[in-house]
Order: structure tokens, then sequence, then C-alpha cells
């Protein structure tokens, strides 16, 4: 299989590991669904390879402007590529101190209007791809000073790929919380929601409790990413027990998210992964 290119840059992917996060799915599903959906990266996974018969893909998340990014990518590629390509030259034509004011005029443009094409350039230019907002509700993640952005002629065969698996698959992609998902024996559930420890730093909040009654509910296969290890830290299982019959780590590489905070990045970490 070709290797993943996210069309939106998302912190907290699962692109270095989906492969090994959809070897535990069964081969063939009736409706796959991913709330939480982020970046995408496990159904771009699927997508792509033949090892799955998939008959329905449904993508949901709460932050609608995630979700109407999602929808723009699927029916009008060539708005996204264009808009993002101005806004890159625009950006790309003045010195440092000039690219921080073009991109919070950006931001605030964005606020006001919602406009996806807007969305796409911030999280393609904010800092480490973190989708932060405030109590408000407005995008306020920084600029992430020694980056630019892809450049656009990438990100125009990036987006097309896509766009094209989007249509090809008919992904559907719903503005809803994960309570709206009702599964059935033949689906699969993959889950990806904002881990403990992250409060705050992304959009909305979640209840950890309701979460666990709804998995127990599900009758469909259920996959959940949730927390993990590094190694320097002990591990500290914040999943009740009964809930999920298999918890595996998985090796995923330096922290991306401490490296978001200003941590440090020197230590490895390991994603859990409970299935159900």
């Amino acid at each position: 299989m070709k290797s993943l290119h996210p069309a939106i840059k998302w912190s907290g992917s699962k692109r270095p590991i989906a492969k090994e996060i959809a070897s535990t799915f069964p081969k063939k599903i009736d409706t796959y669904y991913e709330p939480f959906c982020g970046g995408c990266s496990i159904l771009y996974y699927l997508l792509n390879s033949k090892e799955f018969d998939v008959k329905n893909y449904i993508c949901s998340d709460i932050n609608n402007d995630l979700i109407s990014l999602w929808k723009e990518i699927k029916i009008n590629p060539k708005g996204i590529i264009d808009n993002y390509t101005v806004m890159w030259n625009d950006l790309s034509a003045l010195d440092i101190g000039a690219r921080k004011k073009y991109f919070y005029k950006i931001r605030s443009r964005f606020n006001k209007n919602k406009s996806p094409y807007d969305f796409m350039f911030i999280m393609r230019t904010t800092t480490n791809g973190m989708p932060r907002y405030n109590k408000s509700g407005e995008f306020n993640n920084s600029f992430h000073v020694t980056r630019k952005g892809i450049q656009p002629k990438t990100l125009s065969k990036i987006i097309n790929k896509w766009s094209y698996l989007l249509n090809i698959n008919d992904v559907q992609f719903i503005c809803q919380d994960y309570l709206g998902i009702e599964s059935n024996k033949n689906d699969v559930i993959y889950l990806d929601p904002p881990y403990a420890g992250t409060k705050g730093m992304y959009y909305g909040k979640i209840n950890y409790e309701s979460l666990w009654e709804w998995i127990i509910k599900q009758s469909g296969f259920v996959a959940l990413s949730f927390d993990g290890k590094t190694t320097s830290k002990e591990y500290k299982n914040l999943v009740p027990n009964g809930i999920f019959k298999n918890h595996e780590f998985i090796y995923s590489g330096n922290s991306s998210f401490r490296r978001t905070i200003g941590s440090s990045n020197s230590e490895y970490v390991y994603e859990s992964l409970y299935i159900k």
C-alpha cells in the first residue's frame, strides 16, 4: 500500500500506526463508523486496502468546522486547492513578521465566517496542526513560525486523491455526537477521542462515563485509542475494567503532543488499543 498522506493536518493522527490498528478489524464490515474522525487516518487505510470489504462509511465529529472541510474536500476539491494556493502564495511572499500578521488576519476572518477554505489554511499553518479553541468557540492556536504550510502542488495531488476515494466509496460526513451512533452486529466503530490529560486543548468536552456506557451498549466491533505509555512514565490504566476483552500497546515513535505543549519529545510512546 502507498504511504498515507493526510488531507488535513490534525494533531494526534494515527497515520503511523493505521495498519496495526486496522489489522484488528473484521475483514467484512457492513458500516464503518469513525466518530472523533479528525484527519481520518484509519478511514484512509481502509479505503486503500484490498483486505477489507466495507459496504458503508460514516465519519463524524461534533466539530462542524472539521466536517464542513471534509465535505468540501469531497465535493469541491478544486475550491480547496485554488483558495489554499492563493493564501499560500500570499504568505510566502512576506517576511516572517508579516507572515504572522497574515496568519492572524486569516484566523480572525475564519472565526467570523467559518469558511472551510480558511480552515484548511490555518490548520496547515498553525502550530503542530493543533485544533485549539477558546471558551467562545473561536480558533485560537498560534502561527507555526518555522513552517509556511505544505506546497500547493503537493496538496493538490493529495486532495484530488482523497476526493476520488471519498466519492467512489460514498463516504458520509456528519456533524454529530458519538451518542447518535447505534451499531449493528457486523459494524465496526473506531474511536479516537481526546485523551485524558488533554482537557481544554481540543474542541468541546467529553463525558467519559457516558462514553463507557455507550460503548457497552454497542452491538458491533469497537476499537478504542485512548491512552498509552512512554519510556519515562509508569502506565496508568484509565479505562474501567470489564468493557474491553483485549488491550494491547502499539509503538508509535516520539510524542507529538509533548512537542506541542513545549515539553520534551525525546521519549518513545506506545499507544493503547482496546478491543471490544
